[in-house]
């Protein structure tokens, strides 16, 4: 029973590490680079990873240093790639913004388009 637990918690740490690589590397732009069924064939190969390691049985006795650092890290890499797409997605919204012609308050004539009073 330890053995499988042992197993198991090896299995654990590769899954994790293997996910902390996938999301470090999208991070870095890697998808950018790739055509779109390469991105789709990635992204289901991480939702693949994340069911198999939120499958995976470890043991209350079975949490080694190994697995804790692991799992800490693709927890750190998994935080670092929110905060990135939430920047990314605030970029995107301001973009959209500006092409809506909705920039920024300008405070002239209460109106967010900053055209110049007087002129036309």
């Amino acid at each position: 029973m330890a053995e499988a637990a042992t197993d198991s918690a090896l299995e654990a740490c590769r899954v994790a590490r293997h996910l902390t690589r996938l999301f470090r590397w999208e991070r870095a732009g890697g998808f950018a680079r790739r055509r779109a069924d390469v991105v789709d064939r990635l992204l289901q190969r991480r939702h693949t990873l994340v069911t198999t390691f939120l499958g995976i049985g470890t043991g209350r006795g079975s949490r080694s240093a190994a697995l804790r650092e692991a799992v800490n890290e693709l927890a750190r890499e998994i935080a670092q790639s929110r905060r990135d797409a939430e920047d990314r997605l605030g970029q995107l919204r301001l973009e959209l913004r500006l092409v809506r012609g909705e920039g920024m308050a300008s405070g002239l004539r209460g109106c967010s388009g900053g055209r110049v009073i007087g002129r036309g």
